[in-house]
């Protein structure tokens, strides 16, 4: 289910910049974060039901932050392919739950196509990574796909775990982006993924071929 508040652009830009630095622990994330902030997007965080809580979040990130990182780029790519890949489940849950397509412009059928060549992908760019010795972990066994899959379980537990702690999940998919709010029980359900197409955002999936 998805909330149906209205923030600016600065705001949700505010949004998408906490979870990725939650989500990198970098310092240039850091500063990309602090840099947004301004009187504007802090009045409006506070002055929202959904939001009022996160700036306490991010003060609390700020003060954390000595212990920030810089990190290898394959884990920062990691977050949108995770990211889509939630979307489209989220959409497949409701297609299943509702008989409600919430993404018009694919089909539900091309949705559970495309979840799942984004899994195969996923699961391919990490098993290189593995090989390449590009990971730190104790990951290796005799099972690459096993492996892998460890991986991709990790990595999609730490979004959760963000989620969590933030009280929203970031979900971006080639040019539709959305901010699903948790903890909220009057979620408007009748609302499109389509309504949510940010033109500034293309990531393609299919490109981390």
């Amino acid at each position: 289910m998805i909330s149906a508040i209205e923030l600016t652009k600065e705001t949700l830009s505010f949004l998408d910049a906490l979870f990725i630095y939650k989500w990198t622990q970098s310092k240039d994330d850091l500063q990309k974060l602090i840099n947004i902030v301004t009187p504007q997007v802090t009045k409006e965080l506070e002055e929202n039901r959904y939001t009022k809580n996160i700036l306490e979040k991010y003060y609390l990130e700020l003060e954390d932050s000595e212990t920030s990182r810089k990190i290898t780029p394959k884990t920062k790519e990691i977050l949108p392919q995770i990211s889509g890949i939630m979307l489209l489940r989220q959409a497949i849950i409701e297609i299943n739950k509702s008989q409600r397509n919430p993404i018009t412009s694919m089909s539900s059928e091309d949705i559970k196509a495309e979840y799942g060549y984004l899994r195969v992908q996923l699961l391919e760019y990490v098993k290189r990574g593995i090989i390449s010795k590009e990971y730190h972990d104790q990951l290796l066994d005799d099972n690459l796909l096993k492996a892998a899959q460890r991986k991709v379980d990790q990595y999609e537990d730490k979004f959760h775990e963000i989620s969590n702690e933030l009280g929203y999940q970031y979900l971006i998919y080639k040019n539709i982006s959305l901010h699903k709010w948790l903890f909220y029980d009057d979620w408007d359900t009748s609302l499109s993924l389509d309504a949510y197409i940010d033109k500034d955002k293309m990531f393609d999936s299919k490109e981390i071929n």
